[in-house]
């Protein structure tokens, strides 16, 4: 049986992993920086990835036949991997990376490894870009990137679908190893998941363009870049991993189902007025 280390398999994207690759027969262990966390369903162990000489210790103690990294962003924790890691996989789970490619949609090479060293300081995209060139260093690592751009569900505590709910409310089977696939909705921007939430709440959506740099604080759960306007190509993911999207009205049934029952809040939305009163002098 094939043997799986979810490293950040406590949250909210490695609970669904986790649950997948017991689906599938895989014996699976999630893993956090605390101790057990309440409700998990899995194998888990404690450690710090941080702390290279904990993650060695965690590689040594779990022997996984492949890691699945969701809490990495920075380089030097790629390198540690490299060091430390023996099995048949490392599946790096990375985001939208890609530069500005003026309206048209992404490709897997559309990214291409930086030059030189990484800076002391990096944010998560820059974090997850270095990360993909480290990667791209080490030839002798069996790697695998996944780059979901955004993700969304039931319990998402970045509450970022949230955030669009509220303001429309209101009204490896095949050979993988060193390459990146886009695992994303296909064609949808963020226009497109806006109106979607409009038709799944049966009432208008209601758009106005307004320059980020005149909205209010938190208006914007993906801060003042929204990312890809024009989407991502999935058809390496399709042709080579099987991968096929979720629809997206079922995605958002099940989030929308969700949020009537939690009803969170997003922290931008004290701001609603003064978004409406940009709406209204637009």
């Amino acid at each position: 049986m094939t043997r799986a280390l979810v490293i950040g398999g406590a949250g909210f994207i490695g609970v669904a992993a986790c649950k997948e690759l017991m689906r599938r027969g895989v014996e699976t262990i999630a893993s956090g920086r605390k101790e057990r966390p309440f409700g998990t369903f899995t194998s888990y162990v404690a450690f710090d990835r941080t702390d290279e000489a904990q993650l060695e210790r965690a590689l040594a103690q779990t022997e996984p036949d492949v890691v699945l990294d969701l809490a990495c962003y920075q380089p030097h924790e790629v390198e540690g991997v490299a060091r430390h890691f023996r099995g048949e996989r490392y599946v790096f789970v990375s985001t939208g990376v890609y530069p500005d490619l003026q309206g048209k949609p992404a490709r897997e090479e559309d990214f291409q490894p930086l030059d030189g060293d990484p800076p002391p300081s990096l944010d998560y995209r820059e974090g997850k870009r270095w990360c993909e060139t480290v990667l791209s260093r080490h030839d002798e690592i069996p790697w695998t990137v996944i780059r979901p751009p955004a993700v969304f569900g039931p319990a998402d505590h970045t509450l970022r679908i949230a955030a669009y709910i509220q303001r429309v409310a209101d009204d490896p089977r095949k050979d993988t190893v060193h390459k990146a696939y886009n695992a994303s909705f296909e064609g949808q921007s963020l226009r497109d998941l806006i109106e979607g939430i409009a038709r799944a709440l049966g009432v208008p959506a209601r758009l106005h363009p307004i320059p980020f740099a005149d909205m209010p604080e938190g208006a914007s759960p993906y801060g003042p870049d929204p990312r890809r306007g024009a989407g991502y190509v999935i058809d390496r993911a399709r042709r080579e991993l099987g991968f096929e999207p979720s629809a997206i009205e079922d995605a958002l049934a099940e989030t929308l189902a969700w949020y009537r029952v939690a009803k969170p809040s997003h922290p931008g939305y004290a701001n609603r007025e003064k978004e409406l009163a940009l709406a209204r002098d637009d």
